[in-house]
């Protein structure tokens, strides 16, 4: 399977009126950076009957991209976030949909770090949404991969995380554990029909679970969030996690992963030939 190069020229996108939405502030506004990206081929690996291969195309970004609020849109350089909606902190509900984004995966750990620390990462649905980035970073390179997905979730949580991902992105295996698609699995339109290629822009639809919001003692004091991320790659479509806000992270309004293994749990083997993602 040939490594990918984490150079994307990601769109994210994640409508949001969410509470730290900064939608309408003009001061926030960015420059773009003007200027030709360099288009690099990448190839990855792409389990199917066949075990083929595929390249897809993506750009650089410049090393010194300006980032922050533009209206109700992050922007990284040339890449565009943007949060529809979100979740009540205090009351959460199988009746709450909302949505996150994004037009390509970060193109390296630097802008994964930026964008959750300063936008996606203060959103129940954001911390989800950049849980299936990091699953598909993790796959591309494993080195930034774990980091990003260290960096969002519990420590508790890392390690069950890790100890899957390293199988389900290892070798092709003619059974189908090894599914490095499953990222995309998770994606608005992607289904195994059609090789797992999601809708344009990205999108990671949300739902509230009826288990609602929990106190936690345990590491630490906090509150959980269950929600669903509705994935098509599965016969259950809601695949439910926990983001948990612990109370010493309440200053910096970080949300993190807390639970999420039917994000990785064997998703319906692909038909076809998967095309990664950009």
């Amino acid at each position: 399977m040939a490594a990918a190069i984490i150079c994307g020229s990601a769109f994210y996108s994640c409508q949001g009126n969410g509470s730290n939405s900064n939608a309408g502030n003009e001061d926030n506004k960015v420059t773009m950076l003007t200027g030709n990206a360099e288009n690099i081929e990448i190839s990855s690996g792409n389990q199917n009957s066949e075990n083929s291969n595929s390249t897809v195309s993506v750009q650089s970004v410049p090393s010194n991209v300006q980032s922050g609020m533009d209206g109700d849109v992050y922007r990284y350089g040339s890449h565009t976030y943007q949060v529809k909606g979100d979740f009540k902190t205090d009351k959460i509900t199988t009746s709450d949909f909302n949505e996150v984004t994004f037009s390509n995966i970060p193109s390296d750990y630097t802008e994964f770090e930026k964008v959750y620390k300063e936008y996606l990462g203060k959103h129940i649905n954001g911390t989800a949404a950049m849980m299936v980035m990091a699953m598909e970073m993790y796959g591309r390179d494993k080195s930034v991969g774990e980091r990003c997905i260290r960096l969002i979730n519990t420590p508790n949580n890392v390690s069950s995380v890790m100890n899957i991902l390293k199988d389900r992105y290892g070798n092709y295996t003619s059974d189908g554990y090894s599914q490095r698609y499953i990222a995309a699995a998770l994606l608005d339109g992607a289904v195994r029909t059609n090789s797992y290629t999601p809708n344009e822009p990205y999108t990671v639809k949300c739902q509230g679970s009826p288990n609602g919001t929990k106190q936690m003692t345990m590491p630490k004091y906090g509150t959980v969030y269950y929600m669903y991320v509705i994935g098509g790659g599965w016969d259950t479509h809601q695949r439910q996690c926990e983001i948990v806000m612990f109370e010493d992270d309440e200053a910096t309004g970080l949300y993190h992963m807390n639970n999420c293994p039917s994000f990785y749990t064997q998703c319906q083997q692909i038909k076809g030939e998967w095309k990664g993602l950009k």
